[in-house]
C-alpha cells in the first residue's frame, strides 16, 4: 500500500514511516512444561527496564514474554534484528527473573519448543488505507503485547471492515460499486475503528512502562497505586473490551448479553468523557465556593468598641476556643454552636440544628462515597478530610468543592459494571453506628445537659468529630469481614440495603427536626433560612452567627441540589433516567417542602443509589436492549 501510495504522492506516508518505533525487545516463546504453575494462572515479574509474563495453558504448555528496554528508541529502518546467539544470551541474562516466588524464568525456558527474539514495534498510522486497499491488524496499528489487546483489535478491525463492506453492498441495488464509492467505504471503516485503536496502544504501552518501572511515576504506582486499585488490569481489559465493535447484521451472541459489565459500542477506551470538557460544565460549583469565600467569611467585622478583628483567622470570626489550655483554630461548626448556646433566640437556634442535622446526612453519603470501588484514588476517598476544612472554613465553602470534585472525576460511565458501583461493606456497616456515636450522640448531650459546663465539655469533644468519625469506622469495620472480593463477583448489590438505612436514619432525624421547626418557629421560613442582605457589618458574634449559618446552610444545600441535578443529566443522557425535567423538580421541590432539605436530600440519593444499580445506558447491549432493536428490525421489514 505504500508503494502505490508513494507512486502518487512521495511526501504522503512519511509521516506513517516515521511513526513506527521500537523501544523495547521482547523474547516470546512456548514451554512444553508448566514448571510447578498453575493451569490458567498469569504471572507478570516487575523489574527495572524488564519484565516478565507467563500464562500457563492448557496441555501442561507456558506461553512466556520476557520484555527489555533497549539503549534508545530505533525507527525504521534501523530496528534491529537479533540472531540465534543473541536469542540464547539474552535468556541466560534474564534467567533469574522470577515469575513465583519458586519459579525463575530458566526453569521455564528450559522446556523452550520454540521461541524468537524481536523488537516490539509500536506505531499508529495515519493511513490504514489507499484506494481499494485496506489494512487491518498490526498493519494498521501496532502495540506492544503485555495488555493483550493486539489479536483483540485485530478482530474489531476485521468486523468494522465487515460492516463498512455490507452497508455498501446494501446501498448497491444495481451492478458495481464505483471507486469513489469503495473509498469512502473504507474510509469509513477507519474512521470507526481509529479512535479505538488508538486508545489501545496507549493503553498497551502504559502497561508495559508500569511492569517496566520506566518511571518513578511507574514505581510509585506498580508498588502503591496497584495495591489500591487490585482490580487495575481487569479494568483495563474490560474498558477495551467493553466497547467493542459489533457485526451489525447478524445477533450478538447469547453469551455476550450475560454478565456484570454489558457491551457498549458508546463506552470505554475511545469514549471516555474528558475530564477538563466535565470541569468547564461544572464551573457553577467553583462559582458557588468562589461566592461562599467572598459572602460567608468577611474579613474584618465591627466590635462594639469601634475596632475590627479578622473574621478568618479561625473561619468564623470567633476567639479560639481552647481545651486543655491549647488553642484550637479549627472548630467553624462548634464555634457556631457556642454562639447559638449563648443566643436565647429560638429562631437561631432552629436554624443552628438545620444546618447541624443537615451535615449529617451529607458526611453519611461522603463516607458512602468514600468506600465505592469506581471512586480508588480520587479525592473523594477522603471525606474526614473535607469535614476537617469544614470545620476550619466553613461547609459552605467546602462542599461546592467536595461536590465539583466527585462530580468531574466521577462520569457516568463509571457505573457501566454493576460491580463499580460496589462498596467495602465492612466499613459501609460501620458508618451508621460511627455517626451515632461519635457525631449525634456528643452532640444530643450538648444541646440537651442541664448542667452548662457537661454541656460545653460534650461539645469540645464533638467538634473534633472528623478525626473520631474516621479511627470510630475503621475500629467498627473490624467486627466484620472484608468481603469485597466475593461481592463484586457473586455479589455486586449486596450493600444496597445497608445503604439505604445508612441513610434513611439521619435523613429520618433531619426530617423531624424539620417537622418541629416549622411548628415552632418564631419566624416566617423565609427569613429563618435566607440571607436578608449580602453583607454587613456586625456589633456581635451572635448575629454575625446567624448570618454566617444563613449563607453556610443555603451554598451547602445549593451544591448538593447542584450535584444531584447534574448526576440528573448524565442519567438522562445516558437513557438511565426516563423522567421529564418537569416531573423531577416538582418531585423535588413537594419533598423539600414535606421532609426539609435534609430528608429530601436523603431521599434523592437513595434514588441515586436505584439509578445506578439497576439501570442501564441506552446503548448497552442487554436482553431487553436486543428484543427492543430486533422488534424495530422486523417492525420496519
Amino acid at each position: 500500500m505504500w508503494r502505490l501510495a508513494n507512486e502518487r504522492d512521495p511526501e504522503l506516508v512519511k509521516a506513517d514511516k516515521d511513526s513506527l518505533e521500537c523501544s523495547y525487545r521482547c523474547l516470546y516463546g512456548i514451554a512444553s512444561s508448566s514448571s510447578g504453575l498453575t493451569i490458567g494462572d498469569l504471572h507478570v515479574g516487575y523489574n527495572k527496564d524488564c519484565s516478565l509474563m507467563t500464562i500457563v495453558g492448557k496441555d501442561d504448555r507456558t506461553y512466556y514474554f520476557v520484555f527489555e528496554k533497549m539503549d534508545k528508541t530505533y525507527k525504521l529502518p534501523h530496528i534491529p534484528t537479533y540472531t540465534e546467539a543473541d536469542k540464547a544470551e539474552f535468556a541466560e541474562r534474564h534467567g533469574n527473573m522470577k515469575a513465583t516466588e519458586s519459579v525463575q524464568f530458566r526453569d521455564i525456558h528450559k522446556h523452550s519448543v520454540s521461541s524468537t527474539l524481536v523488537g516490539v514495534e509500536t506505531a499508529s498510522y495515519k493511513i490504514w488505507t489507499w484506494g481499494r486497499i485496506a489494512c487491518v491488524g498490526d498493519a494498521s496499528h501496532k502495540m506492544t503485547p503485555n495488555a493483550g489487546f493486539g489479536g483483540n483489535a485485530a478482530m474489531e478491525s476485521a468486523a468494522a471492515l465487515a460492516n463498512s463492506i455490507k452497508k455498501l453492498a446494501d446501498q448497491i441495488k444495481e451492478g458495481r460499486p464505483t471507486e469513489d464509492q469503495i473509498v469512502a467505504c473504507l474510509q469509513g471503516y477507519q474512521k470507526n475503528r481509529e479512535v479505538r485503536a488508538k486508545a489501545a496502544i496507549d493503553a498497551s504501552n502504559l502497561l508495559t512502562r508500569v511492569q517496566a518501572l520506566a518511571t518513578w511515576g511507574h514505581i510509585l504506582f506498580a508498588k502503591y497505586g496497584l495495591t489500591i486499585l487490585g482490580d487495575f488490569l481487569e479494568n483495563l481489559g474490560s474498558n477495551m473490551a467493553v466497547g467493542a465493535t459489533l457485526l451489525d447484521y447478524l445477533p450478538p451472541p447469547e453469551a455476550s448479553l450475560k454478565g456484570a459489565l454489558p457491551f457498549n459500542p458508546e463506552q470505554g477506551d475511545g469514549h471516555k468523557e474528558s475530564f477538563f470538557r466535565r470541569a468547564l460544565v461544572a464551573l457553577p460549583f467553583l462559582g458557588l465556593f468562589a461566592y461562599a469565600i467572598r459572602i460567608a467569611n468577611p474579613t474584618f467585622v465591627d466590635t462594639e468598641s469601634g475596632g475590627m478583628f479578622d473574621a478568618t483567622r479561625n473561619g468564623t470570626g470567633l476567639p479560639p476556643a481552647s481545651i486543655g489550655g491549647q488553642s484550637n483554630r479549627f472548630a467553624m461548626l462548634s464555634d457556631v454552636s457556642i454562639a447559638a448556646s449563648e443566643n436565647t433566640d429560638l429562631a437561631t437556634g432552629f436554624r443552628i440544628a438545620t444546618l447541624l442535622a443537615y451535615f449529617g446526612v451529607i458526611l453519611a453519603i461522603w463516607s458512602i462515597e468514600a468506600v465505592r470501588r469506581c471512586n480508588a484514588l480520587m479525592p473523594v476517598q477522603l471525606p474526614s478530610l473535607f469535614a476537617f476544612f469544614a470545620q476550619s472554613k466553613g461547609v459552605g465553602i467546602v462542599a461546592p468543592l467536595y461536590f465539583f470534585l466527585h462530580w468531574v472525576m466521577t462520569p457516568i460511565d463509571s457505573f457501566k459494571a454493576t460491580d463499580m458501583r460496589l462498596t467495602r461493606l465492612n466499613y459501609t456497616r460501620a458508618i451508621l453506628p460511627s455517626l451515632l456515636t461519635v457525631y449525634y450522640l456528643p452532640l444530643l448531650q450538648s444541646y440537651f445537659l442541664p448542667d452548662n459546663l457537661e454541656s460545653q465539655t460534650w461539645l469540645q469533644i464533638w467538634r473534633y468529630f472528623p478525626i473520631w468519625h474516621s479511627l470510630a469506622q475503621w475500629a467498627i469495620s473490624k467486627f466484620w469481614n472484608d468481603s469485597i472480593d466475593e461481592d463484586k463477583i457473586c455479589a455486586p448489590k449486596r450493600d444496597v440495603f445497608t445503604i439505604r438505612y445508612t441513610i434513611a436514619v439521619p435523613a429520618l432525624m433531619s426530617t423531624v427536626l424539620w417537622l418541629c421547626t416549622v411548628l415552632n418557629t418564631p419566624v416566617s421560613l423565609y427569613h429563618l433560612f435566607i440571607p436578608q442582605h449580602l453583607a454587613q457589618n456586625f456589633t456581635d458574634v451572635q448575629s454575625f452567627s446567624a448570618d454566617l449559618v444563613q449563607w453556610d446552610l443555603l451554598l451547602f444545600i445549593a451544591s448538593t441540589y447542584l450535584w444531584l441535578f447534574y448526576f440528573a443529566w448524565d442519567a438522562k443522557s445516558a437513557g438511565m433516567l426516563e423522567k421529564s425535567w418537569f416531573e423531577l423538580i416538582l418531585s423535588m421541590i413537594f419533598f423539600i417542602v414535606m421532609l426539609g432539605p435534609g430528608g429530601a436530600v436523603g431521599l434523592a440519593y437513595l434514588y441515586r443509589e436505584h439509578v445506578i444499580t439497576e439501570k442501564r445506558h441506552r446503548a448497552a447491549l442487554t436482553v431487553e436492549s436486543v428484543g427492543r432493536r430486533a422488534a424495530l428490525m422486523n417492525g420496519g421489514k
